[in-house]
């Protein structure tokens, strides 16, 4: 009769420390190690170091963006820096001329020397 008990209470201790556990109809139960990961049927498992994804992953409003489309961004970034830095040297160079031709004709004695400044 004590061994009945016994075995009464270890199963309900038992029941009460694991709970009760159950899974939807079509699926079953998994043991996992510390690390593992769980990927649905319906979706693709990848690693964390993974670049780029197959077909139709990296379109817009995705969380994620693909090395390829990433190097496109980054190398129309870099020619627009680039534009930017000529243009602005650009405007500096017209600036100075600008300067140049304006201290010609204020420091010109006759007509002739300031026409002299736009030669």
């Amino acid at each position: 009769m004590k061994r009945l008990a016994l075995i009464a209470v270890l199963i309900l201790i038992s029941t009460g420390i694991w709970g009760d556990f159950s899974c939807p109809d079509g699926t079953k139960a998994v043991c996992m190690d510390n690390g593992d990961s769980i990927c649905p049927g319906t979706a693709k498992c990848v690693s964390n170091d993974v670049v780029c994804f197959d077909k139709n992953t990296c379109a817009s409003g995705d969380s994620f963006i693909c090395d390829s489309s990433y190097d496109a961004v980054m190398n129309d970034y870099k020619e627009a820096v680039r534009q930017n830095d000529e243009l602005a040297a650009e405007n500096v160079s017209l600036r100075e001329r600008r300067l140049e031709r304006k201290n010609c004709v204020l420091n010109a004695s006759s007509l002739e020397e300031s026409q002299n400044c736009f030669r």
